[in-house]
C-alpha cells in the first residue's frame, strides 16, 4: 500500500524535513520578490502532512510514482508557500502590485527552485532533520498512519 510506504516513520521524517526546508526557501524567494517584510516562516506540520497526503493521493496511480514524488512534492511545497503568501498579502495581490501568475508558471514548469536554492536546501535539511527525528516518535508515526488509514476507510 502506497500510504504505508510514504508514511513510514522514516518517510514522515524525511518528507517533513524536506517540506519545512523547501517551504522556507520558497517563501523566502516570494518575500524577496515582493519586498514584504513581516511574514511567518513557521510550518504547521499537520498542514504539511495533509498536503503530502493529498499529493500522494493525486499521484498514486502513476506508474513512476517513486521517481517523480520528490519533484512533485517540491512543486506542491512551492504552491503551498505561494498560497500562504497570497492569503497573508491579499491587498498586494488585489492592487496588482505583485503578479503571482509568473510564479505559478515557474512552479508548474519545475524551474522555480534555482541552483542556489537547491544548495541552501541541501545544507539546511541537515539542520531541520534532527528536529523531526526527535519529534516523530514511533507512537506518533503509528498514530499518523492509523489516522490516514481511517480517513481512507471512510472515503
Amino acid at each position: 500500500m502506497t500510504t504505508n510506504y510514504y508514511f513510514s516513520k522514516e518517510k514522515i521524517i524525511f518528507n517533513l524535513s524536506m517540506y519545512e526546508t523547501m517551504y522556507q526557501i520558497a517563501l523566502g524567494k516570494i518575500v524577496h520578490l515582493s519586498n514584504i517584510q513581516n511574514i511567518s516562516y513557521e510550518v504547521d506540520f499537520q498542514l504539511a502532512l495533509g498536503s503530502i497526503y493529498e499529493l500522494l493521493k493525486d499521484l498514486e496511480t502513476e506508474a513512476n510514482l517513486d521517481e517523480i514524488f520528490e519533484d512533485e512534492l517540491k512543486k506542491q511545497i512551492a504552491m503551498d508557500a505561494l498560497q500562504f503568501f497570497v492569503n497573508e498579502n491579499q491587498n498586494l495581490i488585489m492592487e496588482k502590485n505583485f503578479a503571482i501568475e509568473p510564479l505559478i508558471n515557474e512552479i508548474n514548469d519545475g524551474v522555480f527552485y534555482n541552483e542556489a536554492m537547491i544548495e541552501v536546501y541541501e545544507e539546511n535539511i541537515k539542520l531541520i532533520t534532527p528536529k523531526y527525528e526527535e519529534f516523530i516518535t514511533d507512537e506518533l508515526s503509528n498514530a499518523i498512519l492509523k489516522s490516514l488509514e481511517e480517513l481512507e476507510n471512510n472515503n
